[in-house]
């Protein structure tokens, strides 16, 4: 790298907020209509993106256009790369340097880009705590809020899980060489993380401190501090690390791989539970295509998670079996759930969007949509569940013993459905308050405004009135606007508590100036 000294005040900005990003992290430096990359950053970017690489004096660069950048940031992570996203939070003035924060880090098992998510797929990011020869393993999905740990007992039942779960992401302690040269032959987006978050004194500390509570036993992990280990560092990871916004996760399970039916990688594969042995092959060659006839994304992973992780437990395979009898033999009710379940859509992931702030109107009115299903839910599963099937065990599940692991009709509890109707919570004044506030068919963009019903906020329209373009009357500004926007004088009071979103807007600022070279204020013309 150039020397400091030779540098322009610009370059420095760049230089100091390079050096507080976590190491490998590609930054992404806002200059107008481009992000720029610079020094060693942009010789990777050039390889990777196949852009040309260029040169002021003694710094490489290479740029991306921002009205493109999501494109080229989801290759990156493709990559395996982490990416940071530096914005510039003020207009450019002349002769002063433009404020510019880091604003996200994107990584592969901690992102929300649509194009590369599936959604029949969990995208997780998981975390692996050796202790002694068994092993933690914590596993979250941000796109969800779906946040699990367990622990195995030794390496051939660690890589068995981790090939079920196929992580996007894996952390593990630096210092485990042995961990690493197991891990980096099956997972090649796997990295070492700090030692000291897996310790479990700390790792406890992460993870009392997250849920707010004294101690942990209610969550299932008493004694078990491998998965502990895990749990904290996957916190510690994606808060300190990626510096997201965990608020969303609200809950944490436990479970043994042991109190469900084994499938190691190798029957996974032969048996094409879930991956067909030839790429060519059809979507139905495989268990999960065959039997797949979800309505919603949430379903299709849940069908996914069960298939290659079969029930152990009689009891529960009985009430799930009762659940599906009782539906198969009221086809109405079924045909009518599955109607009512289609309009639900992929609420986990509307709703993780939301809680995380990139989200955007139509995802509120998705959200609406979806909580507006709940009564005629409750009604079809109450209607189904007051016509059960036959209760009566004649002959146990399949590979069971018919004597003594039999379970008799008096011991079976409350059906599923029963359980499922009453888990519904209607929230009348949520979808009334979106109904309120939110247009019908809000733009995908927040920043093109026309989103918020006229009316709603008498500030608001107050405000829009005076500038006189009804386009302001809609959207909230947090930051800035572009010199071309004629909403930038709208004061942020316009708007008041009962604004129904909660996202943070941060407005995109692109000039008209064409694409710039690093000098100190970012506003001259690059040749």
């Amino acid at each position: 790298m150039a020397n400091d000294a030779q540098l322009t005040p610009m370059m420095a900005q760049y230089r100091r907020i390079k050096g507080e990003l976590p190491k490998e992290t590609l930054l992404l430096f806002r200059l107008g209509d481009f992000y720029e990359m610079f020094f060693d950053d942009a010789l990777a970017g050039a390889q990777l993106l196949n852009v040309a690489l260029t040169k002021r004096g003694a710094v490489a660069m290479c740029g991306i256009p921002f009205h493109a950048a999501n494109n080229y940031i989801a290759r990156l992570l493709k990559a395996g790369r982490k990416v940071a996203i530096c914005d510039q939070m003020e207009e450019a003035r002349p002769g002063q340097l433009v404020k510019r924060e880091v604003t996200q880090i994107l990584s592969p098992g901690a992102h929300f880009d649509e194009r590369m998510l599936q959604a029949e797929r969990n995208n997780f990011l998981a975390a692996v705590c050796p202790s002694g020869k068994a092993f933690g393993l914590a596993a979250v999905d941000l796109t969800t809020g779906s946040f699990k740990t367990t622990e195995v007992e030794d390496q051939a039942a660690l890589l068995a899980e981790l090939e079920r779960l196929r992580p996007a992401e894996l952390i593990f302690p630096g210092e485990a060489a042995a961990l690493q040269g197991l891990l980096k032959n099956s997972f090649p987006i796997a990295n070492g993380y700090d030692d000291w978050v897996f310790a479990p004194e700390n790792a406890q500390f992460t993870v009392r401190e997250h849920f707010k509570v004294a101690a942990l036993d209610g969550f299932g992990l008493r004694n078990r501090m491998a998965a502990v280990g895990a749990a904290g560092a996957v916190l510690h990871y994606l808060t300190q690390h990626l510096r997201r916004d965990v608020a969303h996760l609200t809950s944490l399970s436990f479970y043994l791989p042991k109190d469900f039916l084994n499938l190691d990688a190798t029957t996974l594969k032969h048996l094409e539970i879930l991956e067909p042995l030839h790429r060519d092959a059809p979507r139905t060659a495989t268990l999960y295509g065959a039997l797949n006839r979800t309505v919603t994304p949430m379903g299709a992973r849940r069908l996914r998670d069960w298939l290659s992780q079969p029930l152990g437990d009689v009891e529960a395979i009985s009430r799930r079996q009762a659940a599906v009898q009782t539906l198969i033999e009221n086809p109405e009710p079924l045909e009518r759930l599955r109607q009512q379940l289609a309009e639900v859509r992929d609420l986990e992931r509307t709703i993780g969007r939301l809680s995380v702030g990139s989200g955007n109107a139509r995802d509120l009115q998705a959200l609406r949509g979806a909580l507006a299903q709940i009564p005629g839910l409750k009604e079809t599963l109450g209607r189904a569940g007051a016509h059960p099937a036959d209760s009566e065990i004649s002959s146990p599940p399949l590979g069971f013993s018919s004597t003594a692991d039999q379970i008799e009709e008096e011991s079976v509890p409350a059906g599923l459905l029963e359980e499922l109707t009453g888990q519904l919570a209607e929230l009348p004044a949520l979808i009334e308050l979106i109904h309120r506030s939110i247009v019908d068919e809000p733009p995908l963009a927040l920043k093109e405004g026309g989103m918020i019903r006229d009316g709603f906020d008498s500030n608001l329209d107050r405000a829009a009135a005076r500038i006189g373009s009804p386009n302001c009357s809609r959207t909230r500004f947090s930051a800035p606007a572009s010199p071309r926007s004629k909403c930038a004088s709208i004061p942020s009071s316009a708007t008041t508590s009962r604004s129904p979103s909660r996202i943070s807007i941060k407005s995109q600022r692109v000039t008209s100036a064409s694409r710039r070279s690093p000098t100190a204020n970012g506003s001259s013309r690059r040749s």
